[in-house]
């Protein structure tokens, strides 16, 4: 049962692609699909922690894989919904997230060569929940165009919470790191 919560981790980088194929195909049958897939990968982010924390069985593995399937999920699709329905997700609020990601992971990145390691505030798994909200609600707006008066703006309104969890978490964990630009790098280990 160890192996459990790594396998729904991976699970979500598995799903993005049936998810994506879906959505191509066109069509609210495919895309109540994808809806139902992608609500499936997302409950996989709550219960691959509980499970890990339940039965004791954290990993090195786990702790890799969990966020970047997470950001896979996330932000893939919002790329995809992005460049196919910018009607729904607008390309400069996905590039504004994708940007803070790769900023926000260089410095972590960087901070265990100063003998530092940055854990993952509750801004950003805020950040995280208000994009897959987002991704929820676009995708049940494909599916289901009736209730897209209703779910184009709860859609909007995630994404502009999900920008603003984003940057705030940014900005907080550059401030609150400032002194590791400052710190010499420790020696570290060749192999």
């Amino acid at each position: 049962m160890r192996w459990v919560p790594n396998a729904l981790t991976l699970s979500r980088l598995f799903l993005i692609l049936p998810v994506m194929l879906l959505l191509a195909l066109g069509g609210t049958t495919a895309a109540w699909w994808a809806l139902g897939l992608f609500l499936l990968a997302s409950v996989t982010d709550f219960f691959d922690g509980w499970l890990a924390r339940r039965l004791d069985c954290a990993s090195n593995l786990g702790v890799f894989l969990d966020p970047l399937a997470d950001k896979v999920l996330a932000n893939v699709l919002l790329v995809y919904l992005a460049a196919r329905h910018p009607d729904w997700v607008p390309l400069w609020i996905v590039l504004l997230i994708i940007g803070r990601e790769f900023a926000v992971q260089g410095f972590r990145s960087m901070a265990p060569c100063v003998g530092v390691v940055i854990s993952t505030g509750q801004l950003n798994k805020l950040k995280l929940v208000f994009q897959l909200i987002a991704c929820g609600t676009a995708l049940g707006g494909l599916a289901w165009p009736a209730a897209a008066p209703v779910l184009k703006p709860l859609t909007w309104l995630a994404l502009a919470l999900a920008l603003a969890s984003a940057l705030w978490s940014m900005l907080t964990l550059f401030r609150d790191n400032a002194d590791l630009w400052h710190r010499d790098p420790v020696r570290m280990e060749q192999r």
